[in-house]
């Protein structure tokens, strides 16, 4: 099933959303974060990636950092 395409404008929908009952607005913004997650996924690992390149990061480096990252979650989360 297709979507049906609307042209709203940005004024319209927030002008629309901001007259919706909370519990409406935060079923709003999972349905966005859920659509969403993907590109916005896309945009951290291009970020993280671009930022590798030009710190020159060896994957010695980066073993190193996860270890540490390893060990300090386990120290936390370690059951008594």
């Amino acid at each position: 099933m297709t979507k049906p395409e609307l042209d709203l404008g940005i004024e319209v929908i927030k002008y629309t959303f901001d007259r919706l009952p909370v519990q409406a607005k935060i079923r709003v913004v999972e349905e966005l974060e859920r659509e969403t997650w993907a590109q916005r996924l896309d945009t951290v690992v291009r970020r993280m990636r671009s930022q590798v390149r030009k710190a020159k990061v060896t994957n010695q480096d980066i073993d190193k950092i996860c270890e540490e990252v390893k060990r300090e979650y386990d120290a936390k989360h370690r059951r008594h």
